[in-house]
């Protein structure tokens, strides 16, 4: 581990110094190059070879997840069946997060319409909004949120996986859905609801991206008139924007709190899914899920001068993942631990440099408006 990180902080640094050096030429010559290049391929390729499977992987992932739920509610709440219930529940829930991860790293298109990024998943909720909401909605029962189509009609904090989660899971991670007592049959209505309505809403995202309209047809089809993109370099600057966003959040509002100073636990909590414990696997699935959007889009591929960018980022973001991908599950305890918690700080230390450097250095090569945010003033 302590050799993973000295490579992956040595390359991190040498990247930096790399961009500082070419900063000042960089953006002049890619505005030069930039009507010269073909960037009509971007957004199709980002669509369809990514986004459409990405979807449909959720939607799938989504409908197992409904059929462990009813499983899980069937059993009596104790014994081996219900603890094989438990633990099936458990793994899809899983391979839904991971899922998620890797889809809503886009933050275009069907999914930025319709509030669908809240509705799938309240992330990161630094207020606690979910708690909140999910508590008084389980000591005051409303038939409306154990009903898929009515649902959709409640705020978004009280649908997704999110909400889902903190009715299903304790604190410790350990699986409460289906236990027996006075709540189960409401908390088993509403959590097959959640699930329920995520299938249909994935599906929704899905068929908008294989099928575009709104947001995700302007990209498709830029163009003079089009409010959103004049022409495909609009177009591919406004969804690599987006990712880039998808960077900075992991950095500012999903590791950076983590990382403050504080209890243990009280910190981990502040991460999306730390409650059943798969705070870093979503982490993982997000890493995974921006470096293989921008690489099957093609943006590093658009300047020859621009290739080092993506050497860059498969490097970096290999080792991050790699360095998550040891850490035990409880990121409680990889806080309490000081070489753990230096694991998680290095990945930190990454998604700066990712943000700087494709942000950055690649921004400029490809003539795209750099330095903003959209988390900027939340």
């Amino acid at each position: 581990m302590r050799s993973l990180r000295k490579i992956g902080l040595a390359g991190l640094i040498a990247f930096v110094a790399m961009g500082a050096a070419i900063r000042g030429t960089v953006a002049e010559g890619a505005q030069d190059g930039a009507g010269a290049a073909d960037y009509s391929a971007l957004v199709p390729r980002l669509v369809g070879d990514y986004a459409v499977p990405a979807a449909r992987d959720l939607e799938a992932r989504l409908g197992v997840l409904r059929d462990r739920i009813a499983d899980l509610c069937k059993e009596a709440g104790t014994g081996t069946a219900a603890d094989a219930a438990a633990r099936a529940f458990d793994a899809a829930f899983a391979e839904t997060v991971a899922a998620h991860g890797r889809l809503f790293v886009l933050r275009f298109g069907a999914l930025a319409e319709d509030t669908r990024l809240e509705r799938l998943a309240f992330v990161p909720d630094r207020r606690g909004v979910v708690r909140r909401q999910v508590t008084r909605l389980l000591a005051d029962p409303d038939s409306v949120a154990t009903d898929a189509a009515s649902l959709r009609d409640k705020s978004v904090a009280l649908q997704g996986l999110s909400a889902l989660e903190w009715i299903a899971y304790d604190a410790d991670g350990s699986v409460v859905l289906g236990v027996n007592d006075a709540g189960r049959a409401f908390r088993c209505a509403y959590a097959g609801a959640i699930a329920a309505r995520m299938v249909i809403l994935a599906g929704e995202v899905a068929e908008a991206y294989r099928a575009p309209a709104g947001q995700t047809a302007m990209l498709l089809a830029p163009g003079p008139g089009n409010a959103l993109a004049q022409d495909p370099h609009a177009a591919a600057g406004f969804v690599f924007q987006q990712i880039v966003t998808s960077i900075s959040l992991l950095s500012d509002q999903v590791l950076a709190p983590v990382l403050e100073e504080g209890p243990p636990a009280a910190r981990a909590a502040r991460a999306p899914f730390a409650r059943s414990h798969h705070a870093l696997l979503h982490l993982r699935a997000s890493l995974r899920g921006i470096g293989t959007a921008l690489r099957t889009a093609g943006f590093a591929k658009m300047d020859a001068d621009a290739a080092w960018i993506g050497d860059t980022l498969a490097f970096e973001t290999n080792n991050a993942v790699a360095a998550l991908e040891v850490l035990p599950s409880d990121l409680a305890s990889v806080l309490a631990d000081p070489e753990q918690r230096a694991s998680l700080a290095y990945v930190a230390l990454v998604l700066d440099g990712l943000e700087r450097t494709v942000g950055g250095e690649l921004a400029g090569h490809l003539g795209f408006q750099g330095g903003f945010n959209a988390l900027d003033g939340d």
